[in-house]
Parts: structure tokens; C-alpha cells; sequence
């Protein structure tokens, strides 16, 4: 049939020449020559289909291995594609192999992982999805994740991806935590990875119950022990030069110690839960900004601090008093504790289009690259030696990281050393609040 195919069609245009030759007042002669050379380039051309037919056959049949026989010019092109595609079938078992190991690799995987496409679709899972998730598979191939899991939060992490995981109640067991995250791919779809991190929530509870038992039991002692102190050093030991300096040391680590439980339990109370929306109130930060800054009115006289405001007035952040309170006073206190006496302090709340911003910057000696990653972590000091003369329990920074996540928000930093540091505590845009008319002042 391939023979036939390559030299009917050089044939057929060879006839109508030959037959426009032998109706053309030619002598034989001059006829016989054109004739010979159309049907030589005619065979020419057959030949060379038949060639290019045979190659194309032999592609198309892939348990052929060896090339028909040729000669000429195509004898090489058939070895050429007889190395390309022995060459692609090698590449070919290659990655196959590849993905039956990653396959092999996924299926082993204690986590539930699900490959989703761009409409939240299920196109492939895992072993341990049918046993974390009550999935059924293949069954439930292309249908939406969303049929089973139907909560809001999971409708906005598996569309939109509002949030970079997500924690749930595994629909095996309502007593196991599953965390989910997201990872966009490149083709419009999604990778989903489900773990059980039921032990992790339950030893993280027990931690932050355990610092929040301790240090609500710590409170009364230290209170009973300032107590006595106070009415020590009111008496004749506080005016006697040997005793009272002792007196009023031990007042100071007191004092310091009452403080660090304080933050402990402020620590552990923003770490409990999400914020609660019935016990938030619209907070306009300017006046909160304001208030705190006339309470360091002598730390900011005493170094002689320069403040740059950019306030907006009328704007406020649906939250928590005492969350944002921490947020605020934290950021004031060490930018007030890190300036350099005739420095300046540069403090921004206003709204972008990326969300609200409350920004602290100060002048002082920055922080190192090698300690941003890990300045938020409790007890952190860039400089111990340092930060013990200048105060504080080193809780601060948490409290404020710790604060602004619980409405989804984050904290970013940027600093060079010799150049200060700026701290931006960022919320997103469904938290802003506008002043009543009646309320902005004139």
C-alpha cells in the first residue's frame, strides 16, 4: 500500500506532460527527451516518497526496533532516527521510572497529599488521604474538595488561598487536628499536604498551660514579697545606709520579676486562641500612639528624642484594646530604648493598598542579618550583655508577633547596622474603621 501511495502521485503527473507532448506538433525526436527526463524525475521522486513513507511507518509502530533497509541519503536518516529513538525511549523508561519512585515515595507518606486543578478538582491522592480524609479512590477522582470538607475558612484556602495552612478536625476522628497547606503549581493547580499534628497541639497546649499556670502562681508571692519591701523601706532600715541600698535592690528585681510574669501571661493569653470578634472594638491607633507617648514623656525628655508623626486621625483597626495596646507600647518602649540621645523616632499608621501599617522606626545600631530571623523568639538578645543594662524581659517582640497574628496580620522588619530598624505591624484591609463624623475632631 506504502508503495502504491509514493509512486502513484509522481506517475500521475508525469502522464498529463507525456500526453501534452504526444498531442504537440513535435517531431519524435524532440518529444522523447522531455519525456525521459519527467519520468526519470518522476521515478526520482517516488522513490524518495517511498523512502519517506517507510520512515514514517516505522515511527508510527513502536514495537518496531530495527529501521527498514535503505541506501543513499537515507540510510542515514534512518540510522539518525534509528539513535533518536532508541534515545527517547531510554529517556523515556528513565522518567517513568522517576515517577513510579516519586509515586511509590508519596504513597508511603504518612500525610495525606492531594493534587487539586485549577477548579479544586481532585485529580490524584495518596493512600493516607483515604484513611485522614475518608476519601475514596478512584471514586472520587474530579470531584471538589469541597464536598466533603464545607467550612468558609476551607472554601477560602482551597479557591483563593487566603491563608498559607489551615487547621481542622479530621473527618475520621473529630478528637484528631489535621493541618493543611497549600502549595500553588505552575499550571493553574494546586498541591494540598494534610498532617496529623494532634501530639504537637496537645504538647503546645500543655506548654502554654503550663507557663500560664506558673505564672499566675508567681503573681501573688511577688506581690506579698513587694509588699513587704515597700513597708521596709518606708521604715528606719530603708534611711540606713548598709540595709536600705539592699532594700531597694531587691525592690528592683522585684519589680523586674513582677514584670517578666506579666508579659508571661499576656504571652500566653494572645497564644490561646484567635481573637474573639465579640470582645473586639474599632481601636484608632493615633489616640493609643498619644496616650503612650505622654506616659514616656520623661524617657523621650531624658534623651532628647525627636518625633516625626504621621498619624491618620480618623482611622482605626477592629481588634482587641488590650492586643493592640501591647503592639503599640512595645514598638514605643524599644525604639525609645535603642535611640541615641538627640535621635529621631519616626512613627506612620496609615492605610495602604496592601493593608493598615503601624511603623516604628529608630536610629540606633540596627540588627544584624544573622538575628532578624530569630528576633521574635522569647528571651531573644542581640547584645545579652547589652539589653540586660537597658531592661526589659526580652518577651516584648513575641508579645507583638504573637498579637498581630491572631487577626492574620504579620510583622515585618528591615534594619542595617548603623542605620536603625523599622518594625511594621501590617493588618489586612477587612479590619479598618472610620471615625462617626461626630467623633473627628476639628
Amino acid at each position: 500500500m506504502n508503495s502504491i501511495r509514493a509512486w502513484a502521485l509522481p506517475l500521475f503527473l508525469w502522464l498529463p506532460l507525456l500526453l501534452s507532448l504526444l498531442l504537440s506538433p513535435l517531431s519524435w525526436d524532440a518529444i522523447i527527451w522531455p519525456a525521459a527526463l519527467g519520468l526519470l524525475l518522476a521515478l526520482w521522486v517516488g522513490w524518495h516518497r517511498q523512502q519517506l513513507l517507510h520512515l514514517t511507518a516505522w515511527f508510527q509502530q513502536p514495537r518496531a526496533v530495527l529501521p527498514p533497509l535503505a541506501a543513499g541519503i537515507w540510510e542515514e536518516t534512518f540510522a539518525a532516527g534509528y539513535h533518536w529513538r532508541r534515545d527517547q525511549e531510554t529517556v523515556h523508561r528513565q522518567l517513568t521510572a522517576q515517577i513510579v519512585q516519586l509515586r511509590d515515595a508519596l504513597e508511603a507518606m504518612p500525610d495525606a497529599v492531594l493534587l487539586l486543578d485549577g477548579r479544586g478538582q481532585l485529580r490524584w491522592v495518596n493512600q493516607s488521604s483515604t484513611q485522614l480524609l475518608q476519601l475514596q479512590w478512584p471514586e472520587d477522582m474530579g470531584k471538589p474538595l469541597r464536598y466533603w470538607l464545607r467550612t468558609p475558612r476551607l472554601q477560602r484556602f482551597f479557591t483563593e488561598g487566603e491563608t498559607g495552612s489551615i487547621q481542622i478536625p479530621s473527618p475520621a476522628d473529630p478528637q484528631q487536628t489535621l493541618e493543611g497547606l497549600r502549595y500553588p503549581l505552575a499550571d493553574a493547580g494546586a498541591l494540598v499536604i494534610f498532617r496529623d499534628v494532634t501530639r504537637i497541639r496537645h504538647l503546645e497546649q500543655v506548654r502554654q498551660d503550663f507557663v500560664a499556670n506558673v505564672s499566675h502562681e508567681l503573681r501573688s508571692p511577688l506581690t506579698v514579697v513587694r509588699g513587704f519591701l515597700e513597708t521596709l523601706l518606708d521604715g528606719p532600715l530603708g534611711a540606713d545606709q548598709e540595709v536600705g541600698p539592699q532594700l531597694r535592690l531587691m525592690e528592683q528585681q522585684t519589680l523586674r520579676m513582677q514584670s517578666l510574669v506579666e508579659d508571661l501571661l499576656t504571652l500566653a493569653r494572645i497564644e490561646a486562641a484567635q481573637a474573639n470578634p465579640e470582645e473586639c472594638e474599632p481601636i484608632f491607633i493615633a489616640a493609643l500612639v498619644e496616650d503612650y507617648l505622654r506616659v514616656l514623656a520623661d524617657a523621650i525628655a531624658a534623651k532628647r528624642v525627636a518625633l516625626i508623626c504621621h498619624l491618620d486621625q480618623d482611622l482605626g483597626v477592629f481588634a482587641q484594646p488590650l492586643d493592640m495596646g501591647s503592639v503599640v507600647r512595645n514598638l514605643l518602649e524599644n525604639a525609645i530604648k535603642y535611640t541615641p540621645s538627640d535621635r529621631e523616632i519616626e512613627i506612620i499608621w496609615a492605610k495602604r493598598p496592601e493593608g493598615l501599617v503601624f511603623s516604628v522606626r529608630d536610629s540606633g545600631d540596627g540588627i544584624g542579618p544573622e538575628h532578624l530571623q530569630r528576633i521574635t523568639e522569647r528571651f531573644y538578645r542581640v547584645d545579652k550583655g547589652r539589653s540586660r543594662q537597658l531592661g526589659g524581659t526580652g518577651l516584648g517582640l513575641a508579645i507583638v508577633k504573637h498579637a498581630i497574628e491572631r487577626y492574620n496580620g504579620h510583622l515585618e522588619i528591615e534594619s542595617r547596622l548603623g542605620m536603625g530598624s523599622r518594625f511594621s505591624a501590617r493588618f489586612p484591609l477587612r479590619l479598618a474603621r472610620s471615625a462617626p463624623a461626630d467623633e473627628i475632631l476639628p
